[in-house]
């Protein structure tokens, strides 16, 4: 896959199986502190159940620490990053599905009062969803429905994998943990970060700066650093070096380039100081990175 193509996919598009029936299931464990999931949106509602250790979520404008067990939801193009807490584990099943799946496209009384403002960012979740909470159980359950479903695939499954993710959609609304979204200087802030970062996604190759950030975003150097703490949670500079690092890990799995080539295509134009940066992220070089994926692969 080429960089660019690659970076696409990233920002926004999720590949499914089957676009006719637009869910994907993930197991994702976290190794080492591996894999690190940068600020990122997608068109598909995304829910995590938790089954061990915690995380730092970043949703939109919220911060916490997941914890076993939480189900945690977010929206439709929802802003999200998950990073992982030093020592600890974290394993996840998400589930991410387009709510054309359950009829959001249609003109009928349910998509244009529950499923359309969900889609079009008029309401929002809330965020996340602890054991002790209403309606607990019977979305857990609904979960691990939906997991076995399209795991062993059974005959018409299709039919009731709908009916599954429908039943999601009301208890959640009947729990009371879809609200209205907030306000337009929040739309503001919102469009003005995913802007942000498709100009670092284009153009991390080449040399940044904060001044040329700020200048895009039309803020003040001062103003700019601050602004992309709070949206983010990282500096922006941080950001793109580990957006770097992330296209150079897909490049030592995927190519046959040296690290040098890598660590030049990808804005780093010392490799030592590539090396320390993968070294700090990932606790290994990119030699021993390579070489340990490319085993991996068949």
């Amino acid at each position: 896959m080429a960089i660019h193509e690659f970076l696409h996919d990233y920002r926004q598009a999720v590949q499914h199986q089957n676009r006719l029936l637009p869910i994907t299931i993930k197991h994702i464990e976290v190794i080492e502190g591996i894999p690190d999931i940068l600020f990122h949106w997608h068109q598909e509602m995304e829910v995590i159940l938790v089954r061990e250790g915690s995380a730092n979520f970043h949703i939109d404008y919220d911060r916490f620490v997941s914890q076993q067990d939480d189900i945690i939801l977010i929206r439709p193009n929802g802003l999200h990053s998950i990073h992982p807490i030093a020592d600890s584990s974290h394993i996840t099943d998400n589930l991410i599905f387009h709510l054309d799946l359950l009829g959001a496209a249609q003109m009928d009384q349910a998509s244009i009062h529950f499923l359309h403002p969900l889609q079009h960012a008029q309401s929002k979740f809330v965020m996340r969803i602890q054991p002790n909470d209403p309606g607990y159980t019977e979305l857990r359950q609904t979960i691990e429905q939906v997991i076995v479903l399209e795991r062993e695939k059974p005959a018409f499954y299709e039919l009731e994998l709908k009916s599954q993710l429908s039943h999601f959609i009301y208890t959640l609304y009947r729990h009371n943990y879809v609200r209205q979204k907030s306000t337009e200087d929040s739309y503001r802030k919102n469009d003005k970060i995913r802007a942000v970062i498709e100009f670092i996604q284009i153009n991390y190759h080449r040399h940044l700066t904060i001044k040329d950030l700020a200048d895009f975003a039309g803020y003040s150097e001062t103003h700019f650093m601050t602004f992309f703490k709070q949206q983010t949670g990282t500096s922006a500079m941080d950001f793109i070096i580990r957006y770097r690092l992330l296209v150079a890990t897909r490049e030592l799995k995927d190519t046959v380039k040296s690290v040098l080539r890598i660590a030049e295509e990808v804005g780093f134009n010392n490799l030592s100081n590539f090396n320390r940066q993968f070294r700090n992220y990932y606790h290994q070089t990119p030699s021993q990175y390579r070489k340990a994926n490319q085993l991996k692969t068949p």
